[in-house]
């Protein structure tokens, strides 16, 4: 026997050595485990993964595929008649709110009054594309697809202050409207913009950024001097009213709260809300969405719902009485215009102090092709002057 070798301990390190032999087979046997039967979890690899577009939903028209981007495409899905009607224009965007776009199909029709109708297609690429909406009959119209993914238009009102009496060659394009997609209804509706000043629809605020990018207007990035305008304006203030920031209303701030106090005597106190279009804080012009005075308020149509309204339509609130009269009661049109009005009382005919009213208002539209952004407006006038004192409004849209 040689010096230094044990039986046993050989015996023991040989165990050990099949052992080891049994453990690298069973690792080997699972590493060569079919990909099928493994988790289905790929590797990424984020050279390759960067290169892949990702379809994503963008605001304001984009460029359309290119087999629907020419009016030709359009003519025969349409279909346009030669000498009558001709495709204007094609535009796209995500109009549904998802990744896929719609087509915007503008047609012109020839003779008086130029009218434009509007076809909106999704699912471009099919043979024959779905149409999901259509708006025929605007005089002299313009569309176009809106920084807030609706549908915008502009037409003339024929009727409309700014244009009764004139001839065709002088009518101004005085109406718009804006449409967003409602699943719901699986088409587009009409809605109100917020805005009740320095513009009423998204179309004119939009003109109106465009014009301020452009360094005109710039009293309208300005929160004071738009409050000081919206008094002088609409309130028929002295145009030195001055005008104080409650809050907000900074050059990168999305939210102001205006108070303006009129100058005349026993003149009142508006405050002003304000926000930028389309939550612009980079020059943005302000936007009021919402005025009232203090124990001022108009409850219905609910100021928070930019509700719709037919005539007559119930105008709720409450105001500062005297001798039972709190003010009066208008439905403003589109362009401003009184179209409608009714006296605000108290119910009992007597009373003093703020209290409640309710009152039905009769209002005839010059526009009857459908609804248009309105406002409802509570006045209250001054004992001293008969001069506006108190003010609260309801943005609506109304037909």
């Amino acid at each position: 026997m040689q010096r230094g070798f044990h039986p046993t301990t050989s015996a023991h390190n040989f165990c050990w050595l099949v052992v080891l032999v049994f453990m690298l087979t069973a690792c080997n046997e699972s590493s060569s485990t079919p990909t099928s039967q493994m988790p289905t979890r790929q590797a990424t690899n984020p050279a390759s993964a960067s290169a892949i577009p990702t379809a994503t939903i963008k605001l304001g028209s984009q460029p359309c595929p290119a087999t629907v981007a020419s009016a030709s495409h359009w003519d025969a899905i349409l279909p346009t008649e030669l000498g009558k009607t001709k495709v204007e224009s094609v535009t796209c965007g995500n109009l549904m709110g998802v990744t896929s776009l719609q087509a915007v199909v503008a047609v012109r029709n020839s003779g008086m009054g130029e009218i434009l109708d509007i076809y909106i297609y999704n699912k471009l690429t099919d043979p024959h594309p779905n149409k999901v909406f259509a708006l025929l009959g605007l005089y002299k119209g313009e569309i176009k697809i809106s920084n807030y993914n609706t549908l915008i238009t502009a037409e003339v009102d024929q009727n409309s202050s700014v244009n009764k009496g004139k001839s065709d060659t002088a009518f101004i394009l005085d109406l718009s409207r804006e449409f967003k997609w409602s699943d719901m209804a699986g088409t587009l509706v009409p809605i109100a913009f917020p805005g009740i000043f320095p513009d009423i629809t998204r179309y004119q605020a939009e003109r109106d950024q465009q014009a301020v990018n452009q360094g005109n207007a710039h009293w309208k990035i300005d929160a004071t001097m738009v409050g000081s305008t919206f008094a002088s304006t609409l309130l028929q203030w002295p145009s030195d009213a001055p005008a104080t920031i409650v809050s907000g209303g900074g050059p990168n701030d999305e939210n102001a709260i205006v108070s303006v106090k009129s100058t005349k005597p026993a003149g009142g106190t508006i405050k002003l809300t304000m926000e930028r279009l389309e939550n612009n804080s980079n020059g943005g012009i302000w936007i009021v969405t919402k005025a009232i005075s203090d124990s001022t308020a108009i409850t219905e149509p609910d100021p928070n719902k930019l509700g719709r309204i037919n005539s007559p339509v119930t105008v709720k609130g409450k105001g500062n009485a005297f001798e039972a009269v709190i003010g009066k009661v208008f439905v403003l049109d589109h362009n401003y215009n009184q179209i409608g009005t009714a006296d605000a009382h108290s119910p009992s005919g007597e009373g003093n102090g703020n209290i409640p009213f309710s009152t039905n208002v009769s209002y005839t539209s010059t526009f009857k092709n459908g609804w248009q952004d309105g406002l409802i407006v509570l006045y209250s006038y001054s004992n001293a002057d008969g001069s506006i004192a108190g003010v609260a409004m309801s943005k609506v849209l109304l037909k």
